[in-house]
């Protein structure tokens, strides 16, 4: 009887070891891919560097607006660099939109690495540079985040007001997504369930704020998302009690033929 039982639970004190050390780990890993390479752009800009709120030298791409128009402050996804994204920009600088497009520490030209709390302040340090260095308040700010950028916008959002808050194809935090991801490739549901055993180190819990932020609020997701499933989008609708809710069909993660029509609808409004 003893030998039957010595085995086990040395396998069980093992993995549960493991999942302590990597369950971390593997949520930090599979958060952040940031690129150097520059990708080319005919459209002008000014390029900025200006300094997070610790002191990391920080990279920004930014068009002025037109007379009375706000400016859309765009925090991007996990990967790439702002030269990945600003393409997707050009439609909204062509309606007159100000643009202020920056990178997250470790992220392009942006020095540093990136964790979950400095890109908290690269965030603010983008608005003050925007109130301070271009004159921009506030209530002329559009703050728009997209997947892992919405997780950061929504923690500045839910403590400030803004012209208008955008949150595209955004999760409701990082558990959520570890276990979607573990499950996803394992098939296992009950190692999918070790991240709510095991806490992640970065949280981005939308969830939790998302009902604090004020409209003008758009959330915004496609049914098509590959990465994170729209059924995150749904319940964080359903929380946000002051955002407008859009599915889209046909856009995939990185695809936002369908999405970008509804943004610029949305603000037009």
């Amino acid at each position: 009887m003893h030998n039957f039982f010595k085995i086990p639970y040395k396998r069980v004190l093992i993995e549960i070891c493991l999942a302590i050390i990597l369950v971390p780990l593997i949520c930090y890993n599979n958060i952040y891919y940031p690129k150097k390479q520059i990708l080319d752009t005919n459209y002008k800009y000014e390029e900025i560097y200006f300094r997070s709120l610790d002191n990391t030298k920080l990279n920004a791409r930014y068009i002025p607006p037109k007379e009375n128009m706000p400016t859309i402050l765009f925090s991007h996804g996990n990967w790439g660099n702002i030269s990945w994204f600003f393409d997707t920009m050009i439609p909204f600088a062509e309606k007159g939109y100000g643009i202020f497009i920056y990178d997250y520490r470790g992220f392009g030209k942006s020095k540093g690495f990136p964790y979950e709390n400095g890109l908290y302040k690269d965030l603010r340090a983008s608005i003050k540079y925007l109130n301070e260095e271009k004159h921009t308040p506030n209530k002329n700010i559009v703050l728009w985040g997209l997947s892992i950028g919405g997780g950061v916008v929504s923690k500045i959002a839910a403590e400030e007001n803004f012209k208008a808050v955008i949150m595209q194809s955004t999760f409701t935090n990082i558990e959520d997504m570890a276990v979607h991801q573990i499950s996803k490739v394992t098939g296992n549901k009950y190692l999918s369930r070790l991240p709510k055993i095991v806490p992640c180190l970065q949280k981005f819990d939308n969830y939790s704020r998302i009902d604090k932020i004020n409209p003008p609020f758009l959330l915004i997701h496609s049914k098509g998302d590959t990465q994170i499933p729209y059924e995150q989008a749904v319940k964080n609708s359903k929380k946000a009690k002051y955002a407008k809710f859009v599915l889209v069909n046909d856009d995939d993660h990185t695809e936002y033929t369908n999405s970008l029509p509804v943004i610029l609808e949305f603000l037009s409004l």
